[in-house]
């Protein structure tokens, strides 16, 4: 089919979708199909089309943190890893592809390198299986397939925030853009501006370790709902006990007492307390002062007095950042110099006032055992050659880390640059292999640790 041809054809559809559209509202005025409810099946499809527009969003945004680690990593191990992830990611991608409305002539470059990508990268992932290894030209390639998707990238998360601004797919797809509908014009602009992906809240290393299928750090008995009351009184000494509401219990991995705070500003305060022992697990509130007075070291000191007021101590800082008028903070245990990323707290503390607005546990009760560190069994001199040379080492130290299935692993942590990126690297203390790769991903709204 000549480019003739498929002009008239895409027009031919997109006139077609839209008699019919023009069709459907008069079936429902003759048969006494109200508006309201064509209205509620075109908000439904809109529904479905953005859910799968932002899955292809997150897919597309984990296959370039991917191939970003596989450039770093020099693990063929570790590299083979991430390629099948990449692999699935792009497979996934092309599936929310196609339950887009665009037009397809019109993104066939985009779903064929997709299609490509898929493929390319298991291939590498299985060779590196069978002890090969990724040469200079294959090294080449994946520095200019990662170029491609940070493209893509930028183009999808600049439509995100057009749709945050009230974007319609629907709508899109039903207006004439040239050859093609809206929509696919509006996706085809894969090397626009480069504009920031709003994302969450920088947690720091493994703050998610919650590795465990049981909690092994709350052996106590259960308390009362009024003891675990006046507990929470005893932490939060600007709140009177009689003015904390109990708003019933609830249950998953840990079974707590809830309580909630509303002050005179209207500020509201969430706080669980863990049937066992009576720890506070979880503490949620707001800043509503907009005047920064303290300093991070401040605020650091402040969430450490406050972890110990909870019973939690020998806890030192690990990991610190300001958003706004906001400091967070991770704590974690350090035994022998080591330290110990499973039994992670998170704090948030306002930097007006000094108050604490957030503190969570859960990873500190769900991992908690007392242990014992062995010695590393290689040097730091060995580990370091395991890393990637393109890599320069800023700084290290030995960290016990969560690996999947709750196992936990001694290694160096090597905090890196390159190519303006910081990555933590962690080689193995015990064999030298290359158990994780994070990169800091620095957005408006903090840092992004993946």
């Amino acid at each position: 089919m000549d480019a003739v041809e498929t002009s008239k054809s895409n027009k031919a559809l997109i006139i077609v979708t839209i008699i019919l559209s023009i069709a459907v509202v008069a079936l429902g005025i003759l048969y006494g199909i109200s508006l309201s409810s064509l209205n509620n099946f075109q908000t439904s499809l809109e529904n479905v089309y953005q859910k799968n527009f932002y899955e292809l969003v997150d897919e597309v945004n984990n296959a370039e943190t991917k191939l970003n680690k596989v450039l770093a990593s020099n693990s063929n191990t570790y590299r083979s890893k991430l390629l099948k992830e990449v692999s699935k990611n792009a497979s996934e991608a092309q599936t929310r592809l196609n339950m887009l409305p665009y037009s397809i002539n019109g993104l066939s470059d985009t779903i064929s390198f997709v299609n490509q990508l898929s493929g390319y990268t298991e291939t590498l992932a299985k060779n590196l299986d069978k002890g090969e290894k990724i040469d200079e030209k294959d090294q080449e390639t994946l520095e200019k397939v990662y170029e491609s998707v940070v493209n893509i990238k930028k183009s999808l998360n600049s439509m995100s925030k057009q749709m945050w601004e009230g974007y319609n797919i629907t709508s899109s797809s039903l207006k004439l853009d040239g050859d093609y509908n809206s929509l696919t014009s509006d996706m085809s602009a894969m090397n626009g501006e480069d504009i920031e992906y709003p994302t969450m809240i920088y947690d720091g290393p493994f703050s998610d370790s919650q590795v465990n299928k049981e909690v092994k750090g709350l052996n106590f008995s259960e308390v009362s709902m009024e003891t675990a009351k006046n507990n929470l009184g005893k932490i939060l000494t600007n709140i009177s006990v009689d003015n904390l509401k109990f708003n019933g219990e609830s249950s998953g991995h840990f079974q707590t007492y809830d309580f909630s705070y509303e002050d005179e500003n209207g500020v509201y305060t969430f706080a669980q307390v863990t049937k066992k022992g009576g720890k506070l697990l979880t503490l949620s509130s707001q800043n509503i002062y907009k005047t920064k007075k303290l300093e991070l070291a401040n605020a650091e000191k402040i969430a450490l007095d406050f972890a110990k007021k909870t019973g939690i101590e020998s806890m030192k800082v690990v990991w610190s950042d300001v958003v706004g008028d906001d400091a967070f903070i991770n704590l974690a245990p350090v035994i022998d110099g080591v330290i110990i990323y499973p039994d992670l707290v998170k704090v948030k503390v306002d930097l007006t006032k000094g108050d604490v607005l957030g503190f969570e546990a859960s990873s500190y009760y769900m991992n908690h055992v007392n242990r014992k560190i062995l010695p590393a069994r290689i040097t730091e001199s060995v580990a370091k050659a395991k890393i990637y040379s393109g890599l320069y080492v800023k700084d290290l130290r030995l960290a016990l880390i969560p690996l999947e299935y709750g196992e936990e692993v001694l290694c160096y942590e090597f905090i890196c640059s390159m190519n303006g990126n910081t990555y933590y690297v962690y080689i193995n203390a015990v064999n030298g292999a290359e158990e994780n790769i994070l990169k800091v991903v620095q957005t408006d709204n903090g840092n992004l640790l993946m």
